[in-house]
């Protein structure tokens, strides 16, 4: 998209906002500790009473092993409250972290911040990471920090950002790219380096057009870093210092919302696959960051997915001190959408992903939903080629085409095709779990599982099913969460099978 055409869809834009001004939005970009409402004033406390247990003072708290991403939100969230002593704890939180970073401009790893101080691991993704909360940080609280410590966050800021644009992350990177541009444009900006400045301001426009050419992100359908996704199109919103920016960050978060509301289930309280990057196959099991955004929109008023400290990555939560100083900006008739199950539906969706085109393909009923993925052939634990998900009692029950390259997924009039992606393929693995399920639920034909019945057709029989190991599904699958019990259905693949052939067809019933 050249700049013409930019600034023409932006104009665009302007024109369909002003003749939907009956287009109702609801708007939360101006909050404080005082004016939280009781939910989410308790999650907040229930944070910072994590990271300062009762008792502890704060220098108890950095040691050598604790997350220092977690730590500068933590400064942040005092920053936020403001009760007595909290300044300072912040302050000191600060002093102990900025000396933490990488400032060696030879180094692959410089402007990046250590993950812990103990490991002196440097993760590259870093400098987006606590620049991002630095800037908010300043932004919003340089009146009470000390002028020696001001300099200090500027100082970082700017060896962060110079450090990016030597790494000059793909747009196609979408949680990283989008903090990327924001980091490298405000302090270009701010501290007059044209050669930030211009780089951020093509990074933001290389994601936007890239996201207008497909209607989706190239990280499609992450629980977790389609909410980090919304921290960084916020800032832009927010806080980016040009205005083209920060008009481009209002019409990605309106149309990122109403993507997000039309592949979530708010009766299952989860999103339906495939997934390209996720932790989990239950959000109310583990942490997922877009839960939290989901969670604190609907205020407590309607189940949400956030398990809190009663579900794994519970770390997450720590980022509802960027949420709270962004506010989220959603329009009504997808905030419906996160309340309750409005209707039946179908989706596809052709993603940019790795240099080609992937298909995706979903659909949602009121008692199950499932997802396919087509034509992603990398191995990789995090990608969710196939999913299935129903209510089992007070529960999710679920089955998981793991994403191991061997297989093609697509969704099409109630049935799951799973295809071979490969003829030289000898064996297929799926993963299932639901609360009371034995090996005996697997009929050739049909499927009794709890809290679903799924009819089968394929030529092949499940060569054996076995009980998975945490650790195999850690590995494997990236499944983070606590199960008591998930069966793995192993098939084993006749030589030449043909890949143009659905090999399983799985078709749940109603």
């Amino acid at each position: 998209m050249n700049k013409a055409l930019f600034f023409l869809l932006i104009f665009a834009f302007k024109i369909l906002e002003a003749d939907c001004a009956d287009t109702k939005v609801k708007t939360e970009d101006s909050m404080s500790y005082g004016n939280l409402s009781p939910f989410q004033k308790a999650i907040f406390d229930e944070f910072l009473l994590i990271e300062i247990p009762s008792g502890s003072n704060i220098n108890d708290v950095l040691t050598t092993s604790t997350s220092v991403r977690n730590k500068v939100r933590l400064a942040e969230a005092l920053l936020f409250r403001n009760k007595p002593g909290d300044i300072q704890d912040a302050i000191t939180i600060l002093n102990w972290l900025l000396p933490l970073q990488n400032q060696d401009v030879s180094s692959k790893d410089y402007g990046v911040w250590s993950s812990t101080p103990a490991g002196k691991k440097f993760d590259q993704n870093w400098r987006e990471f606590i620049g991002c909360e630095l800037i908010l940080i300043r932004e919003n609280y340089s009146d009470l920090l000390p002028d020696e410590l001001l300099m200090t966050i500027d100082a970082s800021l700017k060896h962060a950002a110079r450090g990016a644009i030597v790494r000059n992350v793909v747009p196609e990177y979408t949680n990283i790219a989008i903090m990327s541009a924001f980091l490298t444009e405000y302090v270009g900006t701010t501290f007059s380096e044209p050669k930030l400045k211009s780089f951020g301001i093509e990074k933001a426009t290389d994601v936007f057009n890239l996201y207008q050419k497909h209607k989706t992100f190239s990280e499609y359908n992450s629980p977790t870093y389609y909410g980090v996704n919304m921290v960084a199109i916020a800032l832009w919103r927010k806080y980016a210092k040009n205005q083209e920016i920060r008009e481009m960050g209002e019409i990605l978060e309106k149309e990122f919302w109403h993507e997000i509301a039309l592949f979530y289930h708010a009766g299952l309280q989860n999103m339906p696959g495939p997934h390209f990057r996720s932790y989990g196959m239950d959000m109310q099991k583990y942490n997922s960051i877009i839960g939290i955004w989901i969670a604190l929109l609907l205020d407590g008023k309607y189940p949400a997915p956030l398990p809190r400290k009663h579900g794994s990555k519970y770390f997450e939560l720590s980022n509802i001190a960027p949420i709270f100083h962004l506010g989220w900006v959603v329009p009504q008739e997808d905030e419906i959408h996160f309340k309750e199950f409005t209707s039946e539906r179908f989706e596809k969706r052709l993603v940019y992903s790795r240099s080609s085109e992937k298909e995706v393909t979903m659909q949602m009923k009121e008692d199950w939903m499932m997802g396919g993925l087509w034509g992603y052939r990398r191995s990789w634990s995090q990608i969710k080629t196939g999913t299935i998900h129903w209510k089992n009692e007070n529960e999710i029950g679920w089955l998981l085409v793991p994403g191991d390259g061997k297989t093609n997924v697509r969704i099409a009039n109630d049935v799951m095709d799973i295809y071979l992606a490969d003829e030289s393929t000898t064996e297929i693995n799926l993963y299932v779990y639901a609360s009371g399920i034995e090996k005996g639920n697997f009929k050739n034909k049909k499927w009794e599982l709890p809290g679903i019945n799924i009819k089968m057709d394929s030529r092949l029989k499940i060569n054996e099913i076995s009980v998975a190991s945490k650790a195999e599904l850690g590995q494997k699958c990236a499944i983070t969460e606590n199960y008591p019990l998930v069966l793995r259905l192993n098939y084993k693949i006749p030589k030449g099978r043909n890949t143009d052939k659905p090999l399983i067809q799985l078709h749940p019933q109603d």
